[in-house]
């Protein structure tokens, strides 16, 4: 986070995207020596995780929406709700790495002007918000679906408008961000630029309920209300055929989900607390290597869009059936 007075650096965060380095410098020579070390082989650790995030995401994510776009039998509503996180963990990816790599190695320089100052930040917070909104829309589809199955459901021409409803949803929480965002002139740094210090701490706690603990909130009861009915359902003594492949088929979405769900919550946690740590308790200047620590949290949200798609494969066969066609037509083509 940046402020009027400080310094400002370039990260990925769920709630801001600049921040000010004030980390606890070593006062020995030996201290000296050793940070510069561990700050030489943590860039190549950096560099290494960050290829391969960004490798695993394009391809992973792609994969699934070539699959979902390709495939006129995938184009469920679940499907169309999956294709949108994946487009925003493609995002999401395409934007942080390929543009943060730069800023770090050049000492937090933004070589990119001040309109991409307002621009690139905020649409990477915009996106952590699309995926959450996705998870909330999936969540609350199949439990209309499970719980509620003679009443109306949710079409595949309906969900492109909530799809166009998620991303409005996301854009409006960034838009204070957009607002304080400012290219420094003095040090070339891309900062905010708040008012007082009590509106960035009540912006940072905003984001942190509206991004993290509304919709997960939201998401556990659905998921808890699924469960429940599965359970009732599939305990009475009036079963068929039809009905113990159709409660099979929701039991495999519903752990899908919750898994996706799951793995966003861990990943996101983190950097969340950290932030909030910084905000509220000024941890910069009390703990070393604060700024490595929020960059390894950085580095697990990066490996949330990485890892959906996998899990996506795994837990789904008509996702591993399409994703080795793909893969065994591209072998035959070389």
């Amino acid at each position: 986070m940046a402020n009027e007075t400080s310094d400002s650096q370039g990260e990925i965060s769920p709630t801001h995207l600049t921040l000010q380095r004030n980390s606890t410098f070593p006062t020995s020579a030996d201290d000296v020596i050793s940070k510069i070390e561990f700050l030489k082989y943590w860039k190549m650790v950096l560099l290494i995780l960050y290829s391969t995030i960004f490798a695993t995401s394009a391809v992973g994510n792609g994969l699934v929406c070539f699959i979902i776009l390709r495939r006129r039998a995938m184009k469920s509503v679940v499907n169309y709700l999956i294709l949108n996180l994946a487009v925003a963990d493609l995002v999401f990816t395409c934007i942080c790495i390929p543009f943060d790599i730069p800023v770090q190695e050049m000492d937090y320089y933004w070589p990119y002007g001040a309109f991409l100052c307002r621009v690139i930040y905020p649409l990477q917070t915009q996106t952590l918000f699309a995926s959450v909104y996705t998870l909330v829309a999936l969540s609350l589809s199949r439990y209309w679906a499970v719980v509620h199955p003679l009443r109306q459901q949710l079409k595949v021409e309906r969900v492109k408008w909530v799809i166009l409803w998620i991303w409005v949803a996301s854009f409006i929480p960034v838009c204070p961000y957009i607002a304080t965002l400012q290219l420094n002139p003095t040090t070339l740094s891309c900062e905010e630029n708040w008012k007082s210090e009590r509106s960035r701490k009540a912006y940072t706690l905003s984001l942190f309920f509206l991004q993290y603990v509304i919709p997960l909130t939201v998401i556990s009861c659905a998921h808890l209300s699924i469960a429940l009915d599965l359970k009732r359902k599939t305990t009475t003594r009036r079963k068929s055929v039809i009905r113990e492949v159709h409660y099979k088929e929701a039991r495999k979405v519903a752990r899908m989900l919750a898994t996706v769900t799951l793995l966003f919550a861990a990943c996101v946690l983190p950097n969340n607390i950290l932030w909030l740590w910084l905000d509220f308790g000024a941890a910069d200047k009390n703990v070393s290597y604060f700024w490595e620590l929020l960059s390894f949290g950085n580095i697990v949200v990066f490996a949330n869009s990485a890892l959906n798609p996998l899990f996506y494969t795994m837990m789904n066969d008509a996702y591993r059936k399409e994703i080795k066609k793909v893969l065994l037509r591209c072998l035959k083509i070389e």
